[in-house]
């Protein structure tokens, strides 16, 4: 079944608008660990420099989500001890979406999300930082999400202030990895370069969504370590049978069953002492529940699994999916997510997919 959405477009791209932007921000270390306290000794503050484009609906997928902002950021945070934490540079890409107004945004709330890396001065270190207990790697991934309201003065500047929550994890390649959660208060400011004012294009265009259930498979592939530290990174396979609908131009639902296979938990299964532990079986079944929310090529992945079969650790039944797919064809596609149970991560997992 075909789908056809009528929406207009100009038939001439225009010249997207660009903006350098800055901001400064104060916060505090997010204590969700009872054993993180050693760690905060002050509130964390910082600057962020980005450089920001305005899409204007030269592509079908930027007037269906209200023409968002595209952010390129470099970030730096004094985490208010540099004896065990130090101080970390991130760089970062994301996208923020206009919630109220309309074009030209004079007036602007916006929702932001971004991901990217950062490199930490002061990771753990077995003989001379073992206190850390939440960062073990210099280069870490970087995510966060803000909200933001904005007011234009004049011409071309814009203020803002914003809360805004950041994490950073290796996702398990390396242990400890607690992981550290940010929340700022953030004053916001940019400037319009240029003389043009952003030109935001609404003309005729026709897209055909294929809403029949298509089916797949995705592998993916991670490094984990498990307890002790120091007994190093290994690999964790995953594979998944997965079916999938587009629902509507920005959703597409998925189910999925899948199967683990975690290197990491394999060894310590076998360095155990424990003689309930000690034969059980590290491979695990799940049932996943998804969905991708559409951006062009690229998708927003959030998932929720249920273990149907976990002999280790069998009570912990409910695990998480978070991360992006981009699809290169309308079959075969790329993913980078994290999989999690709850706050605690287990791997980062890079995929490959297809889908007929």
């Amino acid at each position: 079944m075909l789908f056809t959405v009528q929406m207009s477009w100009a038939q001439q791209s225009a010249k997207y608008s660009y903006s350098l932007g800055g901001e400064v921000f104060e916060g505090f270390i997010l204590r969700h660990h009872e054993y993180l306290g050693h760690l905060i000794k002050g509130r964390p503050t910082g600057f962020e420099i980005s450089l920001r484009q305005q899409t204007n609906g030269n592509n079908g997928w930027e007037a269906n989500y209200g023409y968002p902002e595209i952010a390129y950021n470099l970030s730096y945070y004094d985490l208010k001890n540099d004896e065990q934490l130090g101080r970390i540079i991130a760089l970062s890409a994301g996208m923020g979406f206009h919630l109220l107004g309309k074009p030209p945004f004079k007036s602007d709330l916006q929702f932001y999300f971004g991901m990217g890396l950062a490199y930490s001065t002061n990771p753990y270190n077995q003989d001379n930082n073992n206190l850390n207990n939440v960062i073990s790697t210099p280069i870490t991934y970087n995510g966060n999400v803000r909200l933001s309201y904005y007011q234009v003065i004049g011409r071309k500047v814009k203020l803002g202030a914003g809360i805004k929550l950041t994490h950073f994890s290796n996702g398990s390649i390396k242990l400890p990895n607690n992981g550290l959660n940010i929340i700022t208060l953030n004053l916001m400011a940019s400037y319009r370069i240029g003389n043009s004012s952003p030109d935001f294009k609404a003309a005729l265009q026709e897209q055909e969504l294929d809403k029949k259930v298509k089916y797949g498979a995705v592998f993916r592939l991670g490094f984990a370590e498990s307890p002790p530290i120091g007994s190093g990174a290994k690999p964790v396979y995953g594979f998944s049978l997965i079916a999938q609908k587009r629902v509507s131009l920005k959703s597409m639902l998925e189910v999925g069953l899948e199967g683990f296979a975690n290197k990491s938990i394999q060894s310590e299964i076998e360095n155990s002492f424990d003689e309930e532990v000690i034969g059980t079986d590290y491979r695990r079944v799940g049932l996943m529940f998804g969905h991708q929310l559409v951006v062009n090529r690229l998708t927003v992945v959030t998932q929720i699994g249920v273990y149907l079969y976990k002999p280790y650790f069998p009570k912990d039944r409910l695990y998480q999916r978070l991360g992006f797919a981009y699809y290169f064809t309308d079959n075969f596609y790329g993913s980078l997510t994290l999989k999690t149970h709850f706050a605690v991560a287990e791997v980062i997992e890079y995929g490959i997919g297809f889908r007929l």
